[in-house]
């Protein structure tokens, strides 16, 4: 009798504990929020006036010409395109030919840093997510990095690792969720800005000569927004105000999914259909 009772009591605590976790699935499965990711193409390194001439660096920055030692004279800080790429790049590979070198030297060791700013900084579409780029390393004890700026001016540095490697990797990092992409108000979109790549020297490591090569630099991003009753309002408003808004109410900008129109429009992307995002 007494087994009878402990099973019978068991087997209610087993029925409740299901229904609690039924319950919490159900709710956890309502709140779902749609997504749109894509694959922009951000810079292609194909001509050399989509960079600045490099100027923002540290002290010790060697400007001007030096023989090495094979006894040809170098041109420092440099940049020049070779035709190449990297083969791991697959079918992107189709939309590109050529790579950006550049050559920097300093005058000491020291923990040495110099930028590479784009001639245009431009405002990434949608919700980022991730960033990666290609690059050829020859092996210098050297870290790179990204910055960017929200809406607000704030800046960001976004770590891409160490380049101590020799050839082509493709390296990447994620854009975390403190980083604000939009407003409460509408216009509520409000893209990052690409503001440089840094590249920084360990204090052990050659001051002499440093070169990098770059290829391919592209985001995965969400460009979802709702489609509501008044929608159109807001991408008009956004157009309105300009600047960072006016970059994501344009066409190539965020996609109001469910428009008549389909698909985003313009630039190279690599689009995947809508989904629901688990929250």
């Amino acid at each position: 009798m007494k087994f009878y009772r402990s099973t019978r009591d068991f087997s209610r605590y087993l029925i409740i504990i299901c229904l609690f976790i039924s319950i919490c699935s159900f709710a956890v499965y309502g709140q779902t929020s749609s997504v749109y990711m894509e694959t922009r193409l951000l810079y292609n390194f194909e001509t050399l006036d989509e960079w600045q001439p490099i100027s923002n660096a540290s002290r010790f920055m060697f400007r001007g010409d030096r023989t090495n030692e094979n006894g040809v004279v170098m041109k420092y800080p440099n940049m020049r395109l070779f035709a190449t790429k990297p083969y791991g790049m697959g079918n992107q590979s189709y939309n590109s030919t050529n790579s950006l070198s550049v050559s920097v030297s300093f005058f000491r060791k020291s923990y040495n840093f110099f930028d590479l700013v784009p001639t245009v900084q431009k405002i990434i579409p949608g919700k980022a997510q991730t960033f990666d780029v290609w690059v050829w390393g020859g092996n210098y004890d050297y870290t790179m990095e990204m910055i960017f700026e929200d809406y607000r001016g704030y800046t960001y540095t976004l770590p891409l690792g160490s380049i101590r490697y020799i050839g082509w990797r493709n390296m990447s990092t994620s854009v975390p969720s403190f980083i604000p992409q939009e407003e409460p108000y509408v216009p509520r979109a409000k893209g990052l800005r690409f503001m440089n790549f840094r590249f920084w020297s360990s204090p052990e490591e050659r001051a002499d000569n440093f070169v990098v090569l770059l290829d391919y630099f592209q985001t995965v991003t969400d460009t979802f927004r709702e489609s509501y009753d008044g929608s159109d309002i807001e991408t008009t408003l956004g157009q309105e105000v300009g600047g960072r808004s006016s970059e994501q109410y344009t066409e190539g900008g965020a996609q109001v999914v469910g428009e008549s129109n389909g698909g985003t429009a313009g630039g190279d992307t690599a689009t995947e259909q809508p989904q629901e995002a688990q929250q």
